[in-house]
């Protein structure tokens, strides 16, 4: 594994991206991102005390590449795994690439392919008070704990649980993993707007399915979607 930190980058996904010799395991921190960014090209805000990094998965060529989509479920999970190693909270898992914890998010992933490699980026509110705009709707490790945490220590953990948790997906261990994903999947049962490349629909969320997609009930109807920006309705 080689490591790069920083102590300011525009982004730690695009530094690994733009690299040429990257190589699986490569991992790149930074204490503050000035482009962090998520899905869909949404925003991170990236302030300092926050774990901010990015690390490299190699494409495995004997895993079907459909297989791929579930990635950021199986990395979700898997960093739910590490948070309840350091605090044993009820943190909750937002499809696609969320973590909540008391309704405020505190994590985000961002898969990127590039070549035969995976950019795996996660920003996670650890030690970070000051949460900016986002105060609303963010809450850090620190703001719930009282506590201060070990960041490198954190991010190592993180990089550890996801290569070993991967080996198990590569090894058919994916319905057991998602039966633990869907005991805590955050939008179960609620009423959600999902937003697509060409319409805007309203049901209540379902399961994760076995395939990644989220189940969703719209009047009669049960539709999958795999992709789409995801609103609780207020109504």
């Amino acid at each position: 594994m080689r490591i790069y930190k920083f102590d300011e980058i525009d982004s730690t996904n695009k530094f690994l991206r733009e690299k040429e010799d990257v190589i699986e395991g490569d991992l790149a921190i930074a204490k503050v991102q000035t482009l962090g960014r998520g899905r869909r090209g949404n925003k991170w805000v990236s302030t300092e005390g926050a774990a901010l990094f990015s690390f490299v998965l190699k494409h495995d060529i004997e895993i079907p590449e459909e297989e791929y989509m579930k990635l950021p479920l199986l990395i979700g999970y898997s960093l739910l795994y590490t948070l309840k190693k350091i605090e044993n909270l009820d943190y909750k898992f937002k499809w696609t690439n969320d973590l909540y914890l008391d309704e405020k998010k505190i994590s985000g992933i961002l898969v990127e392919k590039i070549r035969d490699n995976y950019i795996i980026g996660i920003g996670l509110n650890i030690n970070n008070l000051n949460l900016e705009e986002a105060k609303s709707i963010a809450i850090s490790l620190r703001e719930k704990t009282s506590k201060t945490y070990d960041l490198e220590k954190v991010i190592a953990t993180v990089v550890e649980d996801f290569y070993n948790n991967f080996q198990e997906f590569k090894k058919g261990k994916w319905k057991e993993i998602l039966e633990k994903i869907n005991k805590v999947n955050y939008l179960y049962g609620k009423r959600i707007n999902i937003v697509t490349f060409d319409k805007e629909e309203s049901g209540i969320a379902g399961d994760i399915l076995e395939d990644g997609m989220l189940e969703v009930f719209i009047g009669d109807e049960i539709k999958k979607y795999n992709i789409g920006s995801i609103h609780i309705s207020k109504k």
